[in-house]
């Protein structure tokens, strides 16, 4: 009687948003998507391979920085809200650090850099521009960079009443319990 039941292994990661990163074959994908991206860069535009390869990591960083570093949340409404404060590099894995795939991730972007550095025979902008990039991904993705807004960009800040409410003065709301800006019941639909 106790074997009629399938011992399944649970899935990796349950969040949907970064799930999709766990299936076999991802980073054959993810690989053969930056080669055929120089293939097109390269052809396309006629430059030199080390130019080539220097558009597509500096394309690179600004569509990962952007969609790992920088947006918050989910498309998904099932997870009630739950990781609405965390970026997709925050949520891979479900938070935990040094895993393989934030490994392959990390690695990605330096090698990007090695291959475009080399490529361009380390000349003077681009060598600049693409230490800036990697430099800047790199660190974005150390584990002591979870959940750290540095200078407070791109932070969940507590909202001001403008002078459009209170023309006397701005002052910020004290409330009982943490509300964010995005609260409509509380804020209606203007807020911050």
């Amino acid at each position: 009687m106790a074997n009629l039941y399938v011992k399944a292994v649970p899935p990796t990661d349950l969040n949907r948003n970064t799930e999709w990163f766990t299936y076999p074959g991802v980073w054959t994908t993810y690989i053969l998507i930056l080669f055929f991206s120089w293939l097109v860069v390269h052809s396309v535009f006629g430059c030199s391979p080390g130019m080539a390869w220097t558009i597509v990591h500096l394309c690179h960083f600004l569509v990962t920085y952007q969609f790992f570093h920088w947006k918050k949340g989910t498309p998904f409404a099932e997870d009630q809200g739950i990781y609405n404060r965390l970026t997709w590099w925050e949520q891979i894995d479900s938070g935990k650090q040094l895993t393989r795939n934030r490994k392959f991730l990390t690695v990605v972007p330096v090698v990007l850099y090695l291959i475009a550095s080399h490529t361009t025979d380390y000349q003077h902008p681009m060598l600049f521009f693409n230490t800036l990039a990697v430099f800047v991904l790199v660190v974005a993705k150390f584990p002591h960079m979870h959940k750290v807004r540095i200078f407070g960009i791109n932070a969940d800040h507590t909202c001001m009443v403008s002078d459009y409410w209170f023309p006397s003065k701005a002052r910020t709301v004290n409330h009982i319990g943490p509300r964010s800006c995005n609260d409509s019941a509380f804020w209606g639909s203007r807020c911050c």
